[in-house]
């Protein structure tokens, strides 16, 4: 017993480290001694003694606060092997103060009083307190935060409505992103159904709002060829998944897209309005011929034998394409056509590469079928940006959708393997996983290295969250008894009465029970609590532990 009791107090002890490593940003230093800590900036008093000094200063000033240490930090490392940087980094410090490198907002800071605790340095947010529980193999005891790098590897939370997923995780989160665009560090796109569980004012940069549009949004996300153009805008418009007798009208709606796109982009050089692509979409005879009018040079005939394809698909019988044209019509109206063809300032999802902070608030009330088209076209375009090679992989990019069920497809669910080795992530919130397609629920649950579970779920999803969170060995005592009769005599050998004894004994042994039971995730969870694990991008694992979101 004493060596099977070293062996677990070994195990613990390599656990817990795990759990240090996953709780800490990999580029954090270990916990040093007690004593006066050296400023980041240390490393840098020997070649650059003025742009420390400077910065030796700026700490002592009440106008110093955390977003601007952690953004002059932020460029110092990424410029630490460039010494003419530096330099113009000092003169910038000099000239700006506080304010050097401020982010395009002119913000320094969050208005009104922070949700949560933040280490912009470390990139960590608290959200909540470790609840000590016979549950796990180790004590793991405290705050509880998850950093950027957590996120790299995408998180899941399930939780029945009203359990707190938004206010006790998702609006930690969206802080902390909105906080680290200010250091130049993220950017973030914030798919918001309700339209008001994230409408805090000076948390974003640009608000794409159907019913206010002062910014539009590009429906084709700043792509630069026309196949490229038609795959993300027939992701968003076309089913997320068909039967295979259905495929070959998907394949025609794709290149009916196509025969379009291409012409138009080589005749205008921009991408079409929404009345100009859906005029060339039902092959009007006017629009067709505007096209062709302007396609000049060696690629003209080409471009005109692609119009006239797109001619002959609706001379059939059955246009192949007539459903993706209907749908594509959900977006011909007023208040959508000034978004998509707003004359003003537009965003693209490629501006993601640099910190912005995007609030997509879908008029679901209004628009239904317009908004799902709207909100599915976002997420496509986030996966097909952070995916491609032409990423920009210092910024940190984010996509966090409330009641996600709704807009993830295959082609969303397999694109999140891609995000992790791009600094991007996926921040999932969903009430049940019943509201994923059937054919992406294995997928979503499986490519997300972080997974949040509220208490009072669905007793399907309890057992997958109760099977991924696995068995652990608990000891199972046996006990038995036995009792015996029997004629007792005296020493004449004559009967002198009857006696009864009783005999016991038990046994001990080490099974493998569930971790966590479905019984325990539906009822032992209290209310505003969540069982977390989390995971890192270099592949460690801890959890899940019991957190008290509230605390």
């Amino acid at each position: 017993m004493t060596k099977r009791r070293e062996q677990f107090d070994n195990l613990k002890k390599k656990l817990a480290a795990i759990a240090e490593s996953v709780s800490r940003p990999a580029d954090a230093p270990k916990q040093a001694p007690a004593g006066p800590a050296a400023p980041p900036w240390e490393s840098i008093r020997v070649t650059h003694p003025r742009l420390a000094e400077q910065l030796d200063e700026l700490a002592a000033s009440a106008d110093f606060n955390d977003v601007d240490r952690a953004r002059l930090i932020n460029a110092i490392r990424g410029q630490v092997a460039n010494p003419p940087e530096l330099e113009r980094l000092a003169q910038t410090i000099e000239r700006d103060r506080s304010a050097a490198l401020v982010h395009p907002s002119q913000q320094r800071d969050l208005p009104g009083r922070r949700f949560a605790r933040h280490n912009l340095l470390a990139g960590q947010v608290r959200l909540g307190e470790v609840v000590p529980d016979h549950r796990g193999d180790f004590e793991i005891t405290g705050d509880f935060g998850i950093d950027l790098d957590v996120l790299r590897t995408s998180l899941l939370v399930i939780g029945p409505p009203g359990s707190g997923k938004t206010r006790g995780i998702a609006t930690p989160i969206v802080e902390h992103l909105s906080l680290a665009a200010l250091t130049g560090k993220a950017s973030m796109v914030v798919v918001d159904p309700k339209g008001t569980d994230f409408a805090y004012d000076g948390w974003f940069d640009v608000t794409i709002d159907p019913l206010n549009p002062t910014c539009g949004f590009s429906l084709f996300g700043g792509s630069r060829t026309a196949d490229v153009a038609a795959d993300r805008l027939a992701s968003a418009l076309l089913p997320p998944a068909v039967s295979d007798d259905k495929a070959y009208f998907i394949d025609a709606s794709k290149n009916a897209l196509y025969a379009c796109l291409a012409p138009f982009e080589a005749a205008y050089e921009r991408w079409p309005t929404v009345p100009e692509l859906l005029g060339l979409l039902r092959a009007e005879q006017s629009s067709i011929d505007r096209v062709k009018e302007r396609l000049k040079g060696p690629g003209a005939k080409e471009m005109k034998a692609l119009l006239d394809t797109r001619k002959n698909q609706t001379l059939r019988t059955a246009d192949p394409a007539a459903s993706l044209v209907e749908r594509f019509a959900l977006l011909d109206r007023p208040a959508l056509r000034r978004l998509l063809d707003h004359p003003g300032p537009t965003f693209q999802m490629r501006d993601l590469n640099r910190p912005v902070r995007v609030r997509v608030s879908l008029p679901e009330a209004e628009y239904p079928d317009a908004s799902r088209i709207l909100a599915r076209l976002v997420v496509s375009q986030f996966v097909q940006i952070t995916s491609s090679s032409e990423t920009d992989r210092s910024i940190f990019k984010a996509l966090v959708i409330d009641e996600a069920g709704r807009f993830v497809d295959d082609y969303v669910a397999r694109g999140v393997q891609k995000l992790r080795s791009n600094n991007a992530g996926l921040v999932l919130l969903s009430q049940t996983m019943s509201d994923f397609p059937i054919e992406v629920r294995a997928t979503v649950f499986g490519s997300t290295g972080c997974k949040a579970v509220f208490g009072g779920i669905d007793p399907q999803d309890a057992d997958v969250f109760s099977k991924w969170f696995g068995d652990q060995y608990v000891n199972e005592t046996t006990i038995s008894r036995s009792a015996q009769s029997g004629t007792q005599y005296n020493q004449r050998g004559m009967p002198d009465g009857r006696s009864n004894s009783q005999t016991s004994g038990y046994s001990i042994r080490r099974v493998e029970r569930a971790r966590w039971t479905v019984s325990d995730i539906i009822t032992g969870v209290p209310a505003g609590h969540a069982l977390i694990s989390l995971a890192r991008s270099n592949g460690a694992r801890v959890g899940p532990v019991l957190v008290n979101l509230r605390a």
